[in-house]
């Protein structure tokens, strides 16, 4: 027994001469010739002193440093080597540093004895704060790192309130393969006024190009008074993903756990496209509060606004412009959809009680996506694999349900969310329904003043309770004030939106007027007017360069009396020169 007792302590005693110094042992190879052969730690690394310091060990960002370090051995330890955050240097130095976020300076000394690695290791941390405003253009050293330490540095406390950080892009086309980032409270990622998305300008891009499953969105915003704005965000998948490893987010909004409501997250004039989940995915928490952060009483706290949101396809599931689910409300209005599965798609609640919906407002559906191909396992089941076709161009503005059928599909019946507001949208889509509440609402769902391309009993669908019968008993609120068989795209004009000379195209549906770039070949809302173009003139009337609208009068010889400068503004009265 004192023989194990010693046993135990020795090995104790080794164990903690391995430790020293912070000593780890790898086997890289054996060249060892047989018994007696020394394993023990070298003491040129356990009697070594490293140090490394950073002065100032914080700085703000675009400021210098010194790095300084020093190796001390024992004699006849020349086989040591030394590197630097794995460079080889000398065994003392100083470097003048100026890192991109904030960073840990390794001093490792290493050697190999008797055919093994072994290495001891010391660091400092050199923190990076960052200003108010952060720049990041063409110049910009290292720019994918100053991005993700800025939007993770904390804010400057002044009076007991945070100051945001505002992070501005331009110029620059950035490659976040493989990253994941949090956004925290109090942080905008703009694009720089001069180098923002526009009629003439696409804007700077982001972009991936690894495929991606649910749980790792590009961007999660968790915090509050958070705006993106003016760029572009372009996902791995340009045609139709397939399968749960092609999920790709763009930007999900999943709050923190809090009790306190989210009041202002805004993702603004983007181009979104090429991710095959979602372009945006918006969900509430309700672990702490039961109804959760985002409530249909506060339908501005979540804006999705100003968007091109296009080419976000998957075949059998997913392949959404934005989805809202969770128990979450979003307010969505003034984008323009294309080429999505769904252009607008609804998760019915948390599974609980917190039930989800959204406002989507002032939006342009154009003509193509919706393709749906169901899974093969479907069919099989069904016994339908060769007289049923396994592609099918499925709706653009949806809300599931709680309940499933094996007939109508998954989350297809039982109740389909809470508030759900749909309201001056134009749908130029007419490959499948337009509209589809998949259950009963528990408050509402309102179809009012939209324009469909579609005729009248093509446009909208909702089921109810599972079983025979529909068993609606909370029947979509349709209003008499919707517009059916419309085309506006039959009628357009031309002008010259910008003052540039170059010639838009120019759109009036009835509820809202729109805008084409001939340069970008985007659409872009400019106002939401009911006047169609035979009763509008494109003018410049105030001589800014720039068209104007303005109100056809009765009688062609009289000058118009109202205009709406650039198309933007509400309407005012022309101003006659006396």
């Amino acid at each position: 027994m004192r023989s194990i007792v010693l046993s135990g302590f020795r090995l104790i005693a080794r164990a903690v001469r391995l430790a020293r110094h912070y000593v780890i042992a790898q086997v890289v190879g054996n060249n060892s010739s047989g018994p007696g052969d020394d394993t023990e730690p070298s003491r040129c690394l356990t009697d070594s002193t490293i140090q490394v310091t950073a002065n100032p060990s914080k700085v703000t960002y675009g400021q210098p440093s010194v790095v300084s370090w020093s190796v001390g051995l024992p004699n006849g330890c020349g086989a040591v080597h030394v590197r630097l955050n794995g460079e080889a240097v000398a065994r003392s130095g100083s470097r003048t540093v100026s890192p991109p976020r904030s960073m840990t300076f390794f001093v490792t000394a290493s050697e190999t004895r008797s055919g093994r690695y072994a290495e001891t290791t010391r660091s400092t941390l050199l923190e990076v704060d960052y200003p108010d405003r952060v720049i990041i253009d063409a110049s910009t050293s290292d720019p994918i790192q100053v991005l993700v330490g800025a939007l993770e540095a904390p804010n400057r406390i002044v009076g007991g309130k945070p100051i945001p950080i505002i992070v501005e892009l331009c110029d620059v086309d950035l490659d976040l393969t493989g990253c994941s980032l949090v956004v925290g409270s109090d942080r905008s990622l703009i694009a720089s006024p001069d180098c923002a998305r526009g009629p003439r300008s696409f804007g700077p891009r982001i972009f991936v190009t690894d495929t991606r499953g649910l749980s790792k969105p590009l961007f999660v915003i968790r915090g509050d008074n958070i705006l993106f704005s003016g760029f572009r965000l372009e996902g791995p998948t340009s045609g139709i993903g397939s399968g749960g490893d092609r999920l790709e987010r763009a930007i999900k909004v999943f709050p923190f756990e809090a009790r306190e409501p989210i009041r202002n997250i805004e993702i603004s004039n983007m181009e979104i496209f090429h991710w095959s989940g979602a372009a945006i995915d918006i969900r509430d928490n309700t672990v702490l509060m039961e109804r959760g952060r985002l409530f249909n009483t506060n339908e501005g706290a979540v804006r999705v606004k100003n968007n091109y949101i296009h080419h976000n396809r998957h075949d059998s599931g997913n392949g959404y412009g934005v989805e809202v689910a969770s128990g979450a409300y979003a307010l969505i209005e003034q984008n323009v959809f294309d080429e999505n599965r769904h252009a607008i798609a609804g998760g019915s609640s948390d599974g609980k009680v917190d039930y989800s919906g959204y406002t989507a407002r002032d939006n342009l559906i154009l003509s193509e996506g919706g393709l749906h191909c169901s899974d093969r396992w479907y069919w099989a089941l069904t016994g339908w694999t060769n007289s049923w076709p396994r592609c099918w161009r499925t709706h653009q503005i949806d809300m599931h349900g709680t309940k499933s059928t094996i007939f109508l599909g998954e989350k297809c019946c039982g109740t389909a969310g809470e508030t759900i507001i749909i309201e001056r949208n134009t749908i130029l889509y007419t490959k499948g329904w337009a509209i589809k509440i998949r259950g009963n609402p528990a408050d509402k769902a309102v179809v009012d003043g939209n324009v469909f391309k579609h005729k009248s009993g093509d446009a909208i669908d909702q089921n109810g309770e599972p079983g025979f019968g529909d068993n609606i008993s909370n029947p979509i609120d349709v209003r008499p004030n919707n517009v059916f068989g419309a085309n506006p795209l039959d009628e357009l004009a031309s002008c010259d939106f910008v003052g540039d000379g170059k010639q838009d195209l120019f759109m009036a549906t009835g509820v809202t007027w729109w805008a084409k770039s001939l340069y970008t070949c985007q659409w872009r809302y400019l106002n939401t007017m009911a006047e169609r173009l035979p009763q509008l003139e494109l003018v410049d009337i105030d001589n800014d360069g720039k068209c104007d609208v303005a109100l056809r009068p009765p009688n062609p010889t009289v000058p118009p009396r109202k205009y709406s400068k650039n198309g933007t503004g509400p309407w005012v009265p022309v101003l006659i020169e006396q």
